[in-house]
């Protein structure tokens, strides 16, 4: 599957063929907007990456001729946002049925993971990783706290990282995991998925600046209800992104 990437620059031609290359995608990188709408159909591509920042003239056209082409999920478009991208435009390129909008820092790593999140959501891909990580920002509504199984203190902090498989976590007071070694098995801890608590046993993966975790079990539908959590990450930034403006008229 190919993905065309529309920028001005080829700086993170690399980053993004690292992250998309396990789910199956090539990455070719055009800097004439003009030249990808006139060959739109001829090159057939899977999924466009659009610096709107760099073309604010094109994105609009090329978004509207894909969507003659192609619907959402066989033609994947994704713009890239300037940090004064204007909501009424956001609001506009889901109108014409934009798939995402990402940020326009793309060596941060939350931003490439959004991206495999939506290429994943619309696209039948074999990921050599097996899993979906998400990096979650201050909107979403995730926790995680466990018991010291020695010494039966609470340890809180922030989830860094987190998939089905497992998490980064960060405790709130260092020292007071320091002693897990790897291979701990934690039972029962809690996992916050926005209103819901649920019950998961864990092991211990590693412990240097942050604890990594393996999720050995959930409690019935827990691990359900984290998947779909995960997998609807780049729905809820996008109505997040839209949902104070309404489209504007042409």
């Amino acid at each position: 599957m190919k993905m065309i990437y529309v920028a001005a620059s080829a700086e993170h031609v690399a980053a993004l063929s690292y992250h998309l290359k396990p789910l199956g995608f090539s990455v070719e990188h055009h800097k004439d907007p003009v030249q990808v709408i006139d060959n739109l159909e001829l090159w057939d591509p899977q999924a466009i990456l659009f610096h709107a920042g760099d073309f604010p003239r094109h994105w609009k056209p090329l978004l509207r001729l894909a969507r003659e082409k192609k619907p959402r999920e066989e033609l994947i478009f994704l713009l890239i946002a300037p940090p004064d991208f204007p909501m009424e435009d956001a609001a506009k390129a889901a109108h014409l049925g934009v798939n995402g909008i990402l940020k326009d820092n793309l060596t941060d790593k939350k931003e490439l993971y959004r991206l495999e999140e939506i290429v994943r959501r619309y696209r039948s891909v074999q990921d050599k990783r097996n899993f979906t990580r998400l990096v979650p920002q201050s909107s979403d509504e995730v926790g995680f706290a466990f018991t010291h199984p020695r010494r039966m203190a609470l340890i809180t902090g922030t989830i860094r990282e987190i998939s089905i498989q497992g998490s980064s976590f960060l405790p709130a007071r260092p020292s007071a995991a320091a002693d897990l070694s790897v291979g701990t098995e934690i039972k029962s801890c809690s996992l916050k998925i926005e209103d819901r608590i649920m019950s998961v046993d864990c092991k211990v993966t590693r412990n240097r600046e942050e604890l990594g975790f393996q999720f050995v079990s959930f409690e019935e539908g827990g691990h359900h209800a984290l998947l779909k959590y995960i997998q609807s990450r780049a729905e809820r930034a996008l109505k997040s992104a839209t949902s104070e403006k309404k489209p504007p008229s042409d």
